[in-house]
This record gives structure tokens, C-alpha cells and sequence, in this order.
């Protein structure tokens, strides 16, 4: 009995050992994990959060690199910005903007997707054909369009008149402006909608669509009822991402009409380009881009929490 105990206490003993040194190792496993991931993390955090505070701090100031030093000035650059009939507007162009562009781009691309998700004759070079806006940069969009939108010379009047025998100005009126450059950007981003949801629909059981045939269901009916619901979380997380990402929007608007006419096309980031590059006040551009965030921080969180609504639920 007495070597039986002894030799069942050395077994304990041997096995806390081997978990002592497994816990041991671990944890030097963890701690070496941690400090060489340390100098990136802290340098992310740096990149991320001395931006902003050094950009809140300035917000609070007049600071003007040609007449330096800056001075204090408080929440005075806000109160300039509250009465600024160019933010003013500005702010309500980029919501419209945004949202109209978002919208449009979903309900296109998922139409793009699903003709592109069908057996035809060519398919491959239609899927192709389909990423040349989207590959192209921006700015050739831009002037592109500008020319397709001219008063002069422009497809786009041309036809209008044609058909209606009505001079449209595109470009130098306030609402056919704002159209003309939410078509643009609508007409430059939905083939990459049109990719994520071609990439969904491939993922689709055709199961589900032959079961419904069998059931007796029509193309729309299948639709409603199997693709749409299937393709809402895809829908939902790229309408997030593609409201954030043009809540950005710069260099279309400078390219293609300069913010104007008058204020109707100028969005925050033009407003923060032309404060801080045309008149060099880097406060007030600085007060801008905290307008900016505070209009992406709420816009991103109502959108994530439809994201997380539509998570739960499917």
C-alpha cells in the first residue's frame, strides 16, 4: 500500500509539474505575442488618435501657417461654421448625396449581380465589361461626365432636347448639378456592387430556386422570397461600407463641378480643401473635419445598427 501511495503521489506530482510548465510556457508564449505585436499597436494608436486630438486642437484656435503664431479662440470657429451658408448647405448635400448614391447603388448592383448570375451567351466578357467604370480613376469619371453633361456640347442635354425639345443645364443649375454628379458616382461604383453580389448569388443554393419552380412560384416570388433575404446581410454590411467610404467624396466634386454652381454641390471635405488650401485657415478647416466626423460617426452608427438588427435576424 505504502509504494502504491508513493507511487500515485509522485504521478500527481509529475502531472503538476508538466502543468505548471505548460502554463508557464503559455504564458511566455503570450507574453513574447504581446510585445511584438506592442510596437504596432501603439503605433496604430498614435496614427489613429494624435490626428484627431491635434485636429480638435486646432479647431480651437486661428491657426494660419502664414501669420503663425496660432491664437486660443475657443468655440469660435464653430459659431463661424453655424452661420456659414456654404457648410450649411454643404452638410445637407453630403447626407443627400450619400444616402441617394447608397440607395441607388444597392438596388442597382443587385440588379447588375443577377444578370450577370445568369446563363447567357458572352457572360464571361459581360463580367469583364462590367469592372471598366469601376477600375477607372476617379477623376476620368469625372471629366468624362462633364463633357457628357455639357450645355453645349454634352450627349446627355442633347438627347433631352431631342426627345422633349427642352434645353436642360445640367451643370449650371442647382438640382440638375447635384444629379449629375450623384449619376456619376452611382454610375462609377455599382460594378463593384455588382461583383459582391454576383459572388453572393454563386454561394445561393440552386436547390432553393428549383424546390420554388416546383412549388409553382414565379421569377419575382423566388426573388422575394430566396434571393433578397439571402443577399440582406451582404447588402447591409456593403451599404455600411459604401456610406462611409463616400461620405469622403473629394475629388469627384473637384473635378467635375468645382462645388458649384453657387453652393449646391460643395460637400465637407470640398468645404475642409478649400478652408484650409484657399484661405489657409487650418481652425476653421479643422472645425469642418470635426463636422465631417461627427456626421460619419452618426451616419456609420445608425448603420450599424441596422447591420446588427439584420444579423440577428438572419
Amino acid at each position: 500500500m505504502a509504494e502504491m501511495a508513493a507511487g500515485t503521489g509522485a504521478a500527481i506530482e509529475g502531472q503538476g509539474r508538466r502543468k505548471r510548465r505548460g502554463t508557464s510556457l503559455a504564458g511566455r508564449r503570450y507574453l513574447a505575442a504581446t510585445l511584438l505585436l506592442l510596437p504596432a499597436v501603439a503605433l496604430r494608436l498614435f496614427t489613429a488618435f494624435y490626428p484627431f486630438v491635434h485636429t480638435f486642437y486646432l479647431a480651437l484656435t486661428n491657426y494660419n501657417p502664414a501669420f503663425p503664431p496660432a491664437k486660443f479662440i475657443g468655440f469660435g470657429n464653430l459659431k463661424r461654421m453655424a452661420g456659414d451658408a456654404g457648410v450649411t448647405s454643404s452638410i445637407t448635400f453630403t447626407i443627400l448625396f450619400v444616402l441617394i448614391s447608397t440607395l441607388l447603388e444597392l438596388i442597382l448592383g443587385l440588379a447588375v449581380g443577377s444578370l450577370l448570375n445568369k446563363q447567357f451567351k458572352g457572360r464571361g466578357i459581360a463580367r469583364a465589361a462590367n469592372l471598366i467604370p469601376w477600375a477607372m480613376p476617379m477623376v476620368v469619371c469625372a471629366i468624362g461626365f462633364r463633357w457628357m453633361f455639357d450645355g453645349d456640347y454634352g450627349i446627355f442635354p442633347d438627347l433631352i432636347w431631342r426627345v422633349t425639345g427642352l434645353r436642360f443645364p445640367w451643370l449650371i443649375s442647382f438640382w440638375g448639378s447635384r444629379a449629375a454628379v450623384i449619376i456619376t458616382n452611382v454610375w462609377k461604383s455599382t460594378p463593384f456592387l455588382g461583383l459582391v453580389f454576383l459572388a453572393a448569388l454563386q454561394g445561393v443554393p440552386a436547390e432553393l430556386y428549383e424546390a420554388a419552380r416546383v412549388d409553382g412560384a414565379n421569377p419575382w416570388q423566388s426573388f422575394r422570397s430566396i434571393t433578397l433575404p439571402l443577399l440582406l446581410p451582404q447588402a447591409t454590411t456593403m451599404g455600411l461600407f459604401m456610406l462611409v467610404w463616400q461620405l469622403a467624396s473629394f475629388d469627384l466634386i473637384f473635378t467635375m463641378t468645382g462645388g458649384g454652381p453657387g453652393f449646391a454641390t460643395q460637400v465637407l471635405a470640398y468645404n475642409i480643401y478649400q478652408a484650409a488650401f484657399g484661405g489657409l485657415n487650418f481652425g476653421y478647416a479643422s472645425a469642418i473635419s470635426l463636422a465631417l466626423f461627427a456626421v460619419v460617426f452618426v451616419m456609420g452608427g445608425l448603420g450599424l445598427l441596422i447591420y446588427r438588427q439584420v444579423e440577428v435576424m438572419y
